[in-house]
């Protein structure tokens, strides 16, 4: 019988803590994605690519700015409004891309492409 509480009280313990793990994060909030970013990739090469100098401004006011290039691809900026559609997954809308937005150790981040491992990470 006492191994039968044990074993009952083991799995009610790796059910909790399962569920804390995985449990939501705190919804995004519009100011929380005021600021700015730059590109992130997952490729473990280390090289120069043409996003280097990739940068995203999420203005308080509605507006972004977009500057994109590096050494090998010219720079552009591009300016206008920004949306956040609260949801799930919640997403920022600009002008001309929608991304999908997530909270990663205490980083939010833009998905450009979740499945290649490239997104805008915010500043601190």
């Amino acid at each position: 019988m006492i191994k039968l509480r044990f074993a009952s009280a083991a799995i009610c313990g790796f059910g909790l803590a399962l569920f804390a793990c995985h449990s939501s994060q705190p919804p995004i909030t519009y100011n929380a994605l005021v600021g700015t970013y730059v590109y992130r990739s997952h490729d473990p090469e280390n090289r120069s690519t043409d996003h280097e100098w990739d940068r995203l401004t999420l203005s308080p006011d509605g507006k972004y700015d977009l500057m994109e290039g590096g050494p090998t691809k010219a720079k552009s900026d591009k300016t206008g409004r920004w949306y956040f559609r609260d949801g799930d997954p919640a997403e920022v809308d600009l002008d001309h891309a929608g991304f999908p937005v997530r909270a990663e150790r205490r980083e939010i981040r833009l998905l450009i492409d979740d499945d290649v491992g490239i997104w805008y990470a915010k500043l601190k």
